[in-house]
């Protein structure tokens, strides 16, 4: 949400400077909202490292570049800064606007943001091609990258047993029977090899929404790791070869809308 709300102040800031106060204004309450939702209404997420946070960084240095770009084009836009009118000799003709590349690149009202365009521009392309070279030339802030070791192991470490084991035996069952994958391969063959931790995940370690017990006890869902599995399950009829299918509606459900359409 966020990100619509600095992408569009940005693309429609310079024409509307009305939407930056608005901004403003809908960053406070994110940060009201998610300060409150945090304290009492979020649970515990999965332990995650800063990539998360790094990648949310980078897509919103883009702003800025867009915000330039498209508000030189509207400085240079002729009827609003230079009364500049195409009379129609019939009817229906379309009006010409006299906005052009040509009269845009000349010296104008929008020539020091077309001067800092190009600036910006030098600067993301030598940063995303060339910053290793600059960084050695002593052309950065900072020339130490700062490594905060908070002492965590990986998570491939330090995953549960436990939890490994449901992540597999999920995996494996669905797999044979509907042909879904709940993770990766690859994801799922890590898990297999897993051993005893020394520092344990707390809390729930998957994003799936059936790891987590309130949800199991809600959707009454009987998980694949646990033994006689189909024995637990009673449902409506009097087959008993098809008492499973209680349960894996309900991961088939929720998984419905990131299954492969094959």
């Amino acid at each position: 949400m966020i990100f619509n709300v600095v992408y569009v102040t940005m693309l429609y800031g310079m024409g509307v400077p009305l939407l930056f106060p608005i901004a403003v204004l809908a960053g406070f309450i994110f940060w009201v909202l998610e300060r409150y939702c945090v304290a009492y209404t979020y649970q515990m997420p999965p332990s995650l490292d800063d990539r998360l946070t790094n990648n949310a960084v980078s897509v919103l240095t883009k702003a800025p570049l867009l915000y330039l770009v498209n508000g030189f084009w509207m400085l240079t836009n002729t009827q609003i800064f230079n009364g500049y009118v195409a009379p129609i000799a019939v009817q229906g003709d379309h009006m010409l606007t006299g906005h052009t590349v040509a009269f845009a690149l000349g010296v104008n009202q929008a020539a020091p943001v077309l001067f800092m365009v190009a600036c910006l521009l030098v600067i993301v392309i030598l940063e995303s091609y060339f910053k290793e070279h600059l960084t050695r030339w002593g052309f950065s802030l900072s020339a130490n990258e700062i490594d905060v070791d908070e002492n965590l192991p990986d998570f491939y470490l330090a995953v549960k047993l436990s939890d490994a084991d449901w992540m597999v035996k999920e995996q494996a069952y669905y797999l044979e029977e509907y042909g879904m994958k709940i993770v990766e391969a690859e994801l799922a063959a890590r898990m297999d090899d897993v051993g005893r931790p020394e520092k344990a995940v707390q809390g729930i370690a998957w994003y799936n929404i059936l790891a987590n017990p309130d949800y199991i006890t809600a959707f009454n869902y009987v998980e694949c790791n646990v033994a006689d599995r189909g024995n637990l399950i009673v449902d409506d009829d009097d087959d008993e070869g098809n008492d499973n299918e209680q349960s894996d509606t309900v991961q088939v459900a929720i998984n419905m809308g990131v299954l492969d359409k094959q």
